[in-house]
């Protein structure tokens, strides 16, 4: 595979808070079908910001070929300076303590506690999204009303990804002009699919939810410094193979991106 570029966060080491999350849920999908799940090493495990991907000599965007039908060149250094300059930057995510109920937002129609964690083909994920305020977990018996007082649960992430394509940059998730997506996604690992019968699967997600559910939420600040540009020729990031240089750096310009081809 030819080198291609992406925008992540949270690359290398990681909090200790987030690291043990990652592994008790690695525990419990090692629990469920043995050697037929390979964790990821915990520092090549990222959240994607943003897809980088090219296509042809000119650096077009690979997700505006591939899902619009149009050939738009990227603007590096229109983006970069955007994100540097971005009010909504540095932010905080939520990951864990979203009980199984309603709550201020939904994810692909889903309510955050079945997208906290999930089995997608042959993909291990974990999810959180951008808050504001303090997380808090509410009784069971709390009114909606009551819920929605604290934290608030803004679209940071859809918003810095709507705006990217200013800059000739579609997100994967942004196919469509209407289509939205605030969350930040995690790959912990892979399953073969064939290990993962449906009752397995329900299994595993069960436990690795109530588990999320059952912690108190884990907030996590995103800073210039923690968002990486990153070079792979593999698309799961392996340390010995990809490289990363900082938002927070200030070498890391347009005609430097646009030399990582």
């Amino acid at each position: 595979m030819k080198r291609q570029l992406t925008l992540v966060s949270l690359y290398g080491d990681k909090h200790r808070d987030l690291a043990a999350l990652i592994a008790e849920c690695q525990q419990l999908a090692f629990e469920a079908v043995g050697a037929a799940f390979t964790p990821y090493d915990i520092r090549q495990i990222h959240a994607t910001i943003v897809g980088l991907e090219r296509r042809g000599p000119a650096a077009c965007n690979a997700n505006f070929s591939k899902h619009r039908g149009e050939d738009v060149a990227m603007d590096f250094a229109g983006f970069l300076a955007c994100l540097r300059a971005c009010e909504r930057i540095p932010f905080e995510v939520q990951l864990g303590g979203f009980a199984r109920r309603d709550e201020p937002f939904t994810s692909r129609k889903a309510v955050p506690y079945e997208r906290s964690f999930s089995v997608q083909g042959d993909k291990v994920v974990v999810m959180g999204w951008p808050v504001r305020g303090e997380p808090r977990s509410a009784p069971p018996a709390a009114s909606a009303a009551t819920r929605r007082e604290a934290p608030i649960y803004p679209p940071t992430l859809d918003l810095i990804r709507r705006t990217a394509q200013r800059y000739g940059i579609l997100h994967a998730y942004h196919r469509a002009q209407t289509d939205v997506d605030n969350d930040l996604f995690f790959r912990i690992g892979l399953v073969d699919p064939e290990a993962m019968t449906a009752p397995a699967t329900r299994a595993l997600e069960h436990r690795a939810r109530q588990l999320m559910s059952a912690r108190p939420p884990l907030v996590i600040g995103i800073r210039p410094e923690d968002i990486y540009v990153a070079a792979y020729e593999d698309e799961r990031l392996p340390l010995s193979s990809t490289r990363t240089w900082s938002l927070a750096d200030p070498g890391v310009t347009g005609d430097f991106v646009a030399g990582l081809a």
